[in-house]
């Protein structure tokens, strides 16, 4: 019988190392392998480089109620909490060109409040 069972997230980690920045570390590693390259214009303000990472609602499990769903699919959006504070009306650019205009409050949803959600909309032409 075990006495002392800590959560298997930290009983693997070197006690010196604090989990806020392991979860730091983990974030960065998943945007490096997964992420894409952007610029980050503010509606005010200087111009930001960025790793960012997208999503649908779909994908992440977002739901009106339990027994209705969406009408239309959001595009999210993710970044960074320590690259920026993005904001709506702040837009997106990637370096293939496309570009996404952030519409909905920016939220940190993640559990260590560490990467920004952006409800964002494709920017045409």
């Amino acid at each position: 019988m075990l006495r002392h069972r800590l959560p298997l997230r930290t009983s693997l980690l070197a006690p010196e190392t604090p989990m806020k920045e392991l979860d730091r570390q983990v974030v960065d590693a998943e945007f490096e392998e997964l992420g894409d390259a952007a610029t980050y214009s503010p509606a005010v303000g200087e111009d930001a480089s960025c790793q960012i990472r997208f999503a649908t609602d779909e994908d992440i499990g977002v739901s009106i109620s339990e027994f209705s769903s969406p009408v239309a699919r959001s595009t999210l959006l993710f970044v960074r909490a320590w690259e920026l504070s993005p904001a709506v009306g702040g837009v997106f650019s990637l370096e293939s060109g496309d570009r996404y205009k952030v519409v909905g409050e920016p939220r940190l949803t993640d559990p260590a409040r560490l990467v920004w959600s952006c409800k964002v909309d494709v920017i045409h032409g």
